[in-house]
């Protein structure tokens, strides 16, 4: 009796059975998947520009390091050893790497014809004290300010970039940075 009981109650609040049809289920699972892939294709580009502002980042600093090397020595000096490698402070008759100019600005020319003169560029570590970091290529041109033929002053203009492609030929951007020093 109380099966005839619970029947007639349904019948009479108008209750029905809910939840998902079949077709609900196949679109909600169908929208689910456009977004989840969504994502997934974000995570590489995101991985291959946070490692292209990282090698930006480490090019900095090799040429933000080379550069204060460059300017800390006396006006006197032509050149100096660093890391093994001679760095040639130019002078009237060298300027060093070829530039170009880019606006109102200066910038090294690091395509494959311009091969600067031996003493104005040269191969860096990231970290010297790690052989395995990333090497980036320096090139710089001196420009000397004379005054009765004996230097007063440089303009140095320095650029770097990664050494290595390593597959991914937009990190090869050079970084370019520019200063002057005077007595």
């Amino acid at each position: 009796m109380s099966v005839a009981k619970a029947n007639r109650n349904l019948a009479r609040h108008g209750r029905k059975q809910s939840g998902f049809s079949v077709l609900e289920m196949i679109l909600a699972s169908a929208i689910l998947m456009v977004g989840i892939v969504s994502v997934v294709q974000l995570v590489p580009a995101s991985l291959n520009s946070s490692v292209g502002n990282r090698l930006d980042t480490m090019a900095t600093v090799v040429c933000q390091r080379e550069l204060d090397q460059m300017l800390s020595k006396p006006l006197s000096v032509n050149s100096f050893q660093d890391e093994g490698q001679t760095i040639s402070l130019g002078g009237a008759g060298s300027p060093g790497a070829s530039v170009l100019m880019s606006g109102q600005s200066v910038v090294i020319d690091f395509s494959l014809g311009a091969t600067p003169p031996a003493g104005f560029s040269g191969t860096m570590l990231a970290d010297p004290n790690d052989p395995t970091s990333p090497s980036f290529e320096l090139r710089w041109a001196v420009f000397p300010q004379l005054s009765n033929g004996a230097v007063v002053g440089r303009r140095i203009v320095i650029g770097c970039r990664r050494a290595n492609g390593g597959g991914n030929q937009q990190l090869l951007l050079p970084v370019t940075l520019e200063s002057s020093v005077q007595k």
